[in-house]
């Protein structure tokens, strides 16, 4: 029982959370690619992306073992100190603003409308609508959210249990609800993973916790996927399909099993390829010098490039304005910058996962599973701006959050 629990704390430890993250990263845009190139019929980007990700790796590797910023996590040096108290009181005093005027202005609570009974096609123009169909002024709502269930929450949430604080559970609960309320599926991932980063950094990771969330997140997952899907979870299709086939935006999943599969593993796989295709044919492999990012566009000057929009518009047929088909950091990187793109992102990223294992601070430890699951279908750029963690990260190099009682 020892073993199994010392197993279980060590793998939610950061040290070991790199090659985790390098291993999926491998696994669906190196190894999974280059398969189907060499034995089934799929175009060349497939490969392409293969020797991006293959060349990431390597470069993720060294990012990760080079010392560079070390002496910023020294016990002895100075830092802006913060108490915890005032800390969460702020956050929590804003999120829960923030969440009542969502709801209150939302034309519909998708949770709701699922319970109810409605069709996977109303539910997905609710869940748009919910934050990206939001116009004016309210479309700073969408970016709130994110930094809030990406960022703030988690953290405030792991120095709540760090501190024994009374109101913890609480706090996880209702944090829980809006993560699940507009029916974003993995969602609530951001709030359980670094709690039990937590746990385990701090000892109390029990069998029985470890246990209950290895099988209660694929259960929520699974019930999300089943909301989401509407009365379309119950439509099966008989045929058999190729392989190949199954990597793409034309394959309609067997019922909602199927589709979670397909969603965590081939969608990312193949709007990562359909985005360097769309980069090659609509932009003629002109790299985009950071223009799909909305702040470096803004601060440079250039138009602003919507690269998931034209990949969506690829895979579906359509133009969409509040669709995205966001690409992997690696396919994000070369885009705007090619090769070199590749490479200073990968070494950052490794870099970033070295400070989580050097820092003494447990909640920005914690965040590690969320700046893995982030980047495994998401931009870097957009990341570090849009989700908060660009504050996150100055928060670890310069300031200390300590519990006022301690």
């Amino acid at each position: 029982m020892f073993v199994l629990k010392n197993l279980a704390e060590r793998l939610f430890l950061p040290g070991f959370g790199f090659f985790i993250f390098l291993f999926f990263i491998g696994l669906t845009y190196c190894v999974i690619p280059f398969s189907l190139f060499m034995f089934f019929s799929v175009d060349e980007y497939f490969l392409k992306l293969s020797g991006l990700t293959f060349f990431s790796i390597v470069i993720l590797v060294a990012g990760y073992f080079t010392p560079l910023f070390d002496g910023q996590f020294s016990p002895g040096v100075r830092r802006v100190i913060i108490k915890s108290t005032g800390f969460n009181c702020i956050v929590w005093l804003f999120f829960l603003m923030f969440a009542a005027y969502t709801f209150y202005t939302a034309p519909s609570i998708p949770l709701y409308s699922a319970l109810q009974g409605a069709n996977a096609d109303d539910l997905s123009q609710q869940r748009g609508d919910f934050f990206k169909g939001r116009t004016g002024l309210e479309s700073i709502l969408l970016y709130l959210s994110t930094i809030f269930t990406t960022v703030l929450i988690p953290y405030s949430l792991v120095l709540m249990y760090r501190d024994n604080n009374k109101y913890r559970h609480l706090f996880f609960f209702m944090s829980f609800i809006f993560c699940i309320s507009f029916l974003q599926k993995a969602l609530f991932l951001n709030i359980f993973l670094p709690v039990l980063v937590c746990f385990a950094i701090t000892g109390r990771l029990s069998i029985r916790m470890f246990l209950a969330c290895l099988l209660g997140i694929p259960f929520i997952l699974a019930i999300a996927v089943f909301l989401s899907l509407g009365d379309a979870s119950t439509a099966m299709r008989t045929e058999n399909v190729p392989l190949a086939y199954y990597f793409s935006a034309e394959y309609l999943p067997l019922g909602g099993l199927d589709y979670l599969f397909w969603r965590l593993f081939a969608v990312p796989l193949f709007t990562a390829t359909d985005t360097l295709l769309v980069h090659s044919e609509i932009f003629k492999g002109d790299f985009l010098m950071g223009a799909t990012s909305t702040f470096l566009s803004l601060v440079s000057g250039m138009d602003r490039v919507n690269i998931e929009r034209f990949v969506f518009q690829h895979q579906f047929g359509s133009w969409n304005e509040i669709a995205n088909a966001n690409a992997v950091f690696i396919s994000d990187a070369y885009v705007n910058f090619g090769w070199t793109g590749v490479f200073c992102f990968s070494f950052f990223i490794g870099q970033v996962f070295r400070w989580f294992r050097l820092s003494n601070d447990v909640a920005f430890k914690s965040l590690w599973p969320v700046f893995a699951l982030t980047l495994y279908s998401a931009s870097l750029i957009g990341m570090l701006m849009s989700n908060g963690f660009l504050y996150i990260l100055f928060h670890a190099l310069f300031v200390r959050v300590y519990c006022i009682s301690r």
